[in-house]
């Protein structure tokens, strides 16, 4: 195994994060969370999904995002333009959309009283229109969300104060599109956590825990220190967001199942996304991650969102993203490690419940870091920024 030493470099790399332990309160308070809700995620890009799953005029998604209390319908309209709405209807606020997904082949009908919506937001169609009163169609359209597309991810705002562009910063430059327009969602799951969303997206952002955590099922997968501890090949920082990347250890040998699905993707390369590594993992602010694996021939991404329900509640969602597959070799191949990685993520659930329970026991006050949890110390100084700041702090 190549071994790396710490010599707390990213300590020295990045020192105005300093060393000293973070507060848990945090993660537990009901009043930081009210503050959150507001002075983060109200004013904050978050991302509901991929264009992937629009590939014709006049199909929708509807996002809940609880933690707002907003309900999203997001649709592709008949001119091909990808358009956020709240998913309400203008006549007494009744619920539009019902299901998770469709298409809109006409109009978009409330159930309550017929009043319809063409794939714009326009209204057109009012039943019994003559009876009401100064009633103007043309101001009386689905309330517009802003919207906007970053190599094909959706990502909505509900109180914007920037583009997309300015929040992602430096994000833009590093993620370029090649690549991008390859993805197809191929599998997703969502788990009901009783954890803060922060907790969750902790457990998530730092490989110190991999040689622990799952010592059977990636031993020794990155380079690391001679007992197996993960050293990170990069860290950096875009303003709000972070990246780290990771590097194989030369030394590992696959089991006999994995070197097989290893040898299966070989094929024609179709997807090489902008990686500098062979995994990267991106947090882009607040709560949506990005993952990027190398593959042989194509490369894959697997997204976290972690929506807040409570304090102490989280919706985990967990999207596969890779090129669609050309054979049943391929398929296989992509199913594996979809359920490979899955078995990794059910390990890291028990953790999220578990060390919310202890820290909301109070038994401790403070998350202790070490040089590698880097990536953690930089997101909770980000969110306690992001909280003062919108408190005029």
């Amino acid at each position: 195994m190549t071994t790396v030493i710490g010599n707390k470099r990213w300590a020295k790399k990045f020192p105005e994060l300093g060393t000293a332990p973070v507060a848990a309160e945090s993660c537990i308070s009901p009043e930081f969370f009210e503050l959150e809700r507001e002075r983060i995620f109200r004013r904050s890009w978050l991302c509901v999904g991929n264009v992937c799953v629009l590939p014709e005029r006049g199909d929708y998604i509807v996002r809940e995002v609880a933690i707002c209390d907003a309900q999203i319908l997001v649709m592709r309209g008949q001119d091909g333009v990808v358009r956020g709405f709240h998913n309400v209807c203008s006549h007494r606020g009744n619920t539009l959309a019902w299901d998770e997904s469709g298409r809109c082949r006409g109009y978009m009908t409330c159930n309550f009283h017929s009043w319809g919506y063409d794939s714009t937001g326009q209204l057109k169609w009012v039943p019994d229109a003559e009876n009401f009163f100064d009633l103007d169609k043309s101001k009386l359209g689905l309330t517009p969300v802003a919207t906007e597309i970053f190599n094909g991810f959706i990502f909505i705002n509900l109180d914007p104060r920037e583009t997309l562009a300015e929040y992602l910063d430096g994000v833009t430059q590093r993620l370029t599109p090649e690549g991008f327009d390859q993805l197809r969602l191929q599998r997703s799951y969502r788990v009901n956590e009783r954890a803060n969303w922060k907790v969750a997206l902790d457990a998530q952002n730092e490989g110190y825990h991999v040689s622990s955590q799952h010592r059977y099922l990636m031993p020794n997968l990155f380079v690391g220190t001679d007992e197996g501890c993960l050293r990170l090949e990069d860290v950096s920082f875009f303003n709000r967001h972070s990246v780290y990347t990771a590097e194989l250890n030369a030394a590992y040998r696959p089991t006999p199942i994995e070197a097989a699905m290893f040898q299966i993707d070989q094929g024609p390369s179709r997807c090489r996304l902008p990686m500098r590594n062979v995994f990267e993992f991106y947090l882009l602010f607040p709560n949506f991650v990005m993952i990027f694996f190398r593959g042989p021939a194509n490369d894959s991404c697997i997204t976290h969102t972690f929506w807040p329900l409570a304090v102490d509640r989280t919706l985990w969602e967990i999207r596969f993203y890779g090129p669609d597959p050309q054979n049943a070799a391929e398929r296989l191949s992509q199913d594996f490690m979809q359920v490979f990685n899955r078995v990794v993520f059910d390990e890291d659930a028990t953790a999220h419940e578990t060390v919310h329970a202890g820290l909301a026991s109070r038994a401790k006050q403070h998350l202790i870091l070490q040089d590698e949890e880097v990536a953690i110390r930089h997101f909770h100084k980000v969110v306690d920024e992001q909280v003062a700041i919108r408190n005029g702090a």
